[in-house]
């Protein structure tokens, strides 16, 4: 640790001689995570790079695409327009662009440096963490909904109308003295292929999203109508969280690079679903889930009490899963859609249900049904599942409910018991 902090000394004296004067959307923030994240990589990867290099990660390469927008800074072209993809590099993008985009950036990190151009790959590098840490910063970048509706909701007091709830410059989403906790964290590998880590960096950047979206609400109220202190204790949970992200990000990156993975870092053969965020945006369905037409690991009955996942008595213990109404389809969007060669799962009526529940069970991928069960009624033992997954570069993967003729809407809650993604071994 002595050295940790050694290193970490020396690289702040290399950024403030370095320093550019602006910095953008997580503002001070991303300096901070980014000097958090270089600081817990191992010590082969930061001597790999150099503490010049890292410092220029840490700096001056935290906002290319900020510099870049606009036109403004056509000599960043090749380090912020990806070759036949458009999305933004500040925010989460559908699963396809991004995909193309996440392993294009990994690429050049590997092109560069493996021709001796650390400075070049920390150019790449640079936009990548910055990517992926716009959407975890608690404003612009999470929000799901806009400035306008926002301050609808939370409306300010005369003497702070000026302020701008979701936007850094100017605003209140990335003010105030907070830090990121000085704590040990081993940064962890997404994957061992760069299929694998792209599919995985686009999850967990959503995830990050959901959390960072959670924390602007609690920040604009603390911030307009309280002190203050809890806003900074959002911020530096929020900017915390993300650092491990860009850790993360960085990590995989330069394993990628040099083919080297450290035989401390664990295989991940499966992955349970429950783990991803779905395409739903909200919607309704027959009585009794409205207008959540499914829950994450418990479920619901008729009266709207809520229940643990259950099949039967005879069934072991569901570690995750959904409970769900009927008629619906749960969608996910997987890409790259090559990472995972097998879908399995145990399906059937919640206990809770009520006698006259009847529902088939759809597993359909890329529009093509995998899978239909016969309807199954309350006590009918449930149905194990397993299909072979299509290789694409995009996988749409739906579980669809279907209630049968005669079903009572209300009794057709149903259970989707451990659902899990596969990859073979090798």
């Amino acid at each position: 640790m002595h050295k940790r902090h050694l290193f970490c000394s020396l690289l702040v004296a290399l950024i403030l001689i370095t320093s550019p004067k602006h910095a953008f959307s997580w503002g001070k923030g991303h300096r901070l995570i980014r000097l958090w994240a270089v600081a817990r990589l191992p010590k082969w990867q930061r001597d790999l790079l150099g503490p010049m290099a890292l410092a220029r990660l840490c700096k001056e390469y935290t906002s290319l695409q900020d510099k870049h927008a606009g036109g403004n800074a056509p000599e960043l072209d090749p380090y912020c327009k990806v070759p036949g993809v458009r999305l933004s590099l500040h925010d989460v993008n559908p699963a396809a662009p991004s995909a193309k985009a996440t392993l294009w950036y990994l690429d050049q990190i590997h092109n560069t440096l493996k021709s001796g151009e650390t400075d070049e790959a920390m150019k790449f590098l640079g936009v990548l963490c910055h990517w992926n840490e716009d959407p975890g910063s608690p404003g612009a970048h999470s929000s799901p909904i806009s400035e306008w509706q926002l301050k609808t909701l939370i409306p300010p007091p005369k003497q702070k109308q000026r302020f701008n709830y979701l936007f850094g410059a100017g605003g209140i989403m990335d003010t105030g003295d907070y830090k990121i906790p000085e704590v040990a964290y081993q940064p962890k590998l997404l994957g061992r292929t760069r299929e694998e880590a792209a599919l995985r960096i686009l999850q967990h950047q959503r995830l990050l999203q959901r959390r960072a979206g959670s924390r602007i609400i609690p920040i604009v109220q603390d911030t307009i109508h309280g002190n203050g202190r809890d806003a900074l204790k959002h911020h530096a949970a929020a900017a915390f969280d993300n650092a491990k992200h860009t850790a993360d990000v960085i990590y995989t990156a330069l394993c990628l690079a040099t083919e080297r993975f450290d035989a401390n870092q664990p295989r991940r053969n499966q992955q349970p679903l429950a783990e991803w965020l779905p395409e739903f945006r909200g919607g309704m369905i027959p009585h009794p889930y409205y207008v959540t037409p499914f829950l994450v690991n418990q479920s619901m009955d008729a009266s709207r009490k809520l229940h643990p996942l259950a099949l039967s008595k005879d069934v072991p213990k569901i570690s995750s899963g959904y409970g769900m109404g009927t008629p619906f389809s749960l969608d996910f969007v997987l890409a790259p859609g090559k990472v995972f060669d097998r879908f399995s799962c145990q399906v059937g009526i919640h206990p809770a249900a009520g006698s006259k529940g009847a529902v088939a069970f759809v597993v359909v991928a890329n529009g093509k049904a995998l899978l239909r069960t016969k309807p199954l009624q309350k006590d009918d033992p449930p149905l194990t599942i397993q299909v072979a997954l299509p290789q694409a570069d995009v996988l749409e993967l739906s579980l669809r409910t279907i209630a049968a003729s005669g079903s009572t809407p209300g009794h057709n809650l149903t259970t989707w018991a451990n659902p899990m993604l596969h990859k073979s071994a090798n």
